[in-house]
């Protein structure tokens, strides 16, 4: 008895009450917001991963076309001579479509990054939100079943308790426990 705090000793509850294990709860918020991250990065990685694909494909369509072009001359001149060709050009060329495409890339993982780290920023501070929320409440019920707990354990000696009238203090105290953990946060 001497754990009770004193604010519980002189109270005139008397209900019963169900309570959860605070590990239980921690775990289920925790996996929560963990796989909401996870949701978002796998959606994110999908995203840039098609977008580098398409982008692939253009390119080799772009090459496809030149060699196509190539291959028409070589076939349909007679004067026609690999050394016409200015293969340093088109290799130039190339290199400018590729860095676009990359640098284009680059920008929008940087966008999409940016945007996962402003999405994890609010689940973490939705969280903490939920957390402080959640003590208060919490303590709100402790008050509500900490007296319960106390008169239960006066005079331990005797066998049995006489508790008239129980069923109306008990359904008081559930309304009280409901109106608290049912209401919106």
């Amino acid at each position: 008895m001497s754990n009770i705090p004193d604010e519980y000793l002189n109270s005139d509850y008397d209900f019963g009450f169900t309570t959860v294990d605070a590990d239980e709860l921690e775990g289920i918020t925790t996996t929560t917001s963990t796989d909401n991250t996870d949701i978002v990065v796998t959606e994110v990685a999908s995203e840039v991963s098609a977008q580098i694909s398409s982008k692939l494909e253009e390119v080799e369509s772009k090459v496809n076309a030149v060699l196509i072009k190539l291959e028409g001359i070589a076939e349909g001149s007679d004067d026609f001579s690999p050394e016409t060709i200015d293969v340093g050009r088109i290799e130039e060329k190339l290199d400018k479509i590729l860095a676009m495409e990359n640098a284009e890339l680059l920008s929008a993982v940087s966008e999409q990054s940016e945007g996962i780290r402003a999405i994890i920023d609010e689940v973490e501070e939705r969280k903490t939100l939920l957390t402080y929320q959640y003590k208060v409440k919490l303590k709100e019920v402790e008050a509500l079943v900490m007296p319960l707990l106390y008169h239960l354990t006066k005079n331990p000696e005797k066998e049995y308790i006489l508790w008239p009238d129980r069923a109306d203090k008990v359904q008081g105290q559930i309304n009280k426990i409901l109106e608290l953990t049912r209401a919106d946060v």
